[in-house]
């Protein structure tokens, strides 16, 4: 008897691990029950059905969701162009020059991204390393490509020049029209701007090369938000965009919006850390699928919240059409620095003025800074990092994982 009672305990345990919480039961029972394709060949696949895809990317300083991206245009079946919320429009220019040079040497390739990362942001500097990591390898793509199949980069944010900002007030005036800080409408729609001028560039890069109509956009948040709920306050107001949605309604069936996995604006797990679950429990592989009638497309949204709309009525499939499962959390990496963009003593002085530009103080009163010089001295080399709150995580989603 006592031995029966022990084999009976023992499997139990057994049959308990195996089976998952009932709370991530459906999107498990997803997972396990088809084959699906790696998110690299689910967005080429989705370029067949569809000219234009927008990937809502992860936090904008993680660095592995662009190895993916590097392998989804490094294959011959990608045949567009890449347009990104990062960099400003008019930098658009050096950066295409650059890419469709020929043959050039370690040291002039670097220059060419140096030169190009001091006049990328509206910022004093755009210091996430995966941009610099793209447009490097976007140029080495290219060497191995024909003239008319090589990739151009196309930023898309705001206007905006260094050179011509002078003080505080100017600067201030920019992103205040930009994003008021009042609860007042912005003067500058970012959304509708960087829409446009994706659309302008589009259709022209479209007319000049009849094979340039796929377009790879990468957006963050909810600038990638296909499709956005009404807003609730007034209904009766205007409706706002994200610049996806401007997208989206401007060529609604050319049009797909995917979600790349990742951690909320508010550093949150989506659906509470089930999603990392479910993929972990089923070994977190790689993997992208459509979330039409999906568990993970019922889900209820809960990612950042734009412009008041009333999100908590829609579902994730409502604001995306698909989604990519690439790498779980604790692979993520932050990866910051610009190698040797602060050995040019030149760019160093003027850090300085941009930075007193921003904090409203004196240039010595920057160049006598301790944040500052920290700032020089840590934005010269690439740092890599895990995500912070990663044990924080980990609980939550073995929370799930157990009956």
């Amino acid at each position: 008897m006592t031995t029966i009672l022990i084999f009976i305990g023992f499997c139990s345990v057994v049959c308990s691990q195996k089976l998952p919480n009932d709370s991530i039961k459906s999107y498990v029972d997803f997972l396990s029950s088809k084959t699906f394709l790696s998110p690299k060949e689910y967005v080429l696949k989705s370029f067949e059905e569809k000219d234009i895809i927008v990937l809502c990317e992860r936090l904008h300083p993680e660095f592995k969701q662009y190895e993916m991206i590097v392998e989804i245009i490094k294959d011959k079946r990608f045949t567009g162009n890449v347009y990104t919320e990062v960099g400003v429009f008019n930098v658009g220019q050096q950066i295409n020059e650059f890419l469709l040079k020929e043959n050039l040497s370690t040291i002039e390739i670097k220059e060419h991204l140096l030169s190009i990362f001091r006049n990328l942001d509206m910022f004093s500097l755009w210091p996430n390393y995966n941009y610099y990591y793209l447009i490097e390898s976007i140029y080495q793509i290219n060497q191995q490509r024909q003239l008319n199949e090589k990739i151009r980069l196309i930023p898309l944010d705001l206007m905006f020049s260094w050179d011509s900002i002078k003080c505080n007030e100017q600067y201030i005036m920019f992103l205040d029209m930009m994003e008021p800080q009042n609860n007042l409408p912005p003067v500058i729609d970012r959304n509708t701007i960087m829409a446009q001028q994706f659309i302008r560039k589009y259709d022209q890069e479209k007319y000049n090369a009849p094979n340039k109509k796929k377009a790879l956009v990468i957006m963050n948040t909810y600038h990638a938000y296909t499709r956005t709920p009404k807003y609730l306050i007034h209904p009766t107001e205007p409706i706002t965009y994200s610049a996806a949605e401007y997208i989206y309604k401007t060529f609604p069936n050319s049009t797909k919006g995917i979600l790349i996995n990742g951690i909320t604006n508010s550093w949150e797990l989506v659906a509470n850390g089930k999603w990392d679950a479910s993929f972990k429990y089923t070994g977190n592989k790689k993997l992208g699928f459509d979330l039409k009638d999906t568990p993970f497309g019922k889900t209820k949204f809960d990612m950042y919240n734009f412009g008041g709309n009333a999100y908590e009525t829609v579902n994730f499939e409502y604001i995306f059409d698909g989604l990519v499962f690439y790498e779980p959390i604790e692979n993520f990496e932050c990866v910051v620095g610009i190698p040797g963009i602060f050995d040019d003593k030149t760019f160093v002085i003027e850090f300085y003025r941009r930075t007193s530009i921003e904090e409203k103080i004196t240039i010595e009163e920057s160049m006598s800074s301790e944040d500052t010089r920290e700032y020089i001295e840590d934005w010269n080399v690439k740092k890599v990092d895990k995500i912070s709150s990663l044990e924080k995580f980990n609980a939550l989603i073995h929370r799930w994982m157990t009956r």
